[in-house]
């Protein structure tokens, strides 16, 4: 738990959602883990110490699981800072040399064209999708 605690503190606590919601069913998963660990010392029987290693090892899992999560936002959000920080590269100039020029126009007709098969392939897609929606919902 220090060490969540340690990865919270860089990222300031601010975390998704869905991270805050595993941290809370880490709490509540740690009490649950200290009553089965009282049991245990209460009635120390095989099944109770089945139990309790059950519990040790789930939550081990799902603390290791946010650790993860937690160090591969905080690395993240660094990549984002870094990435701030640095200086943009300058522009490529978009003339193309002279000897490539008919090349490129030819390539350029290319991602043109293909450009308008998808549009084509897409709205025919799209119809098809619906027409079947409609009809699977008439019967």
């Amino acid at each position: 738990m220090g060490k969540i605690e340690i990865l919270l503190e860089k990222l300031d606590n601010r975390i998704t959602s869905s991270l805050a919601k595993r941290l809370d069913t880490l709490d509540d998963l740690s009490e649950k883990l200290e009553a089965s660990g009282e049991d245990y010392e209460r009635n120390p029987t095989d099944e109770n110490r089945d139990s309790y290693n059950e519990v040790i090892d789930y939550v081990e899992k799902i603390e290791n699981g946010i650790i993860r999560d937690l160090e591969a936002l905080l690395q993240k959000r660094k990549a984002e800072e870094l990435a701030k920080q640095t200086p943009a590269t300058p522009p490529v100039p978009d003339t193309p040399p002279a000897n490539q020029s008919e090349s490129t126009s030819s390539s350029d007709e290319k991602k043109k064209g293909s450009g308008v098969l998808t549009l084509v392939i897409g709205g025919v897609l799209l119809v098809a999708s619906l027409g079947a929606i409609n009809y699977f919902k008439k019967q």
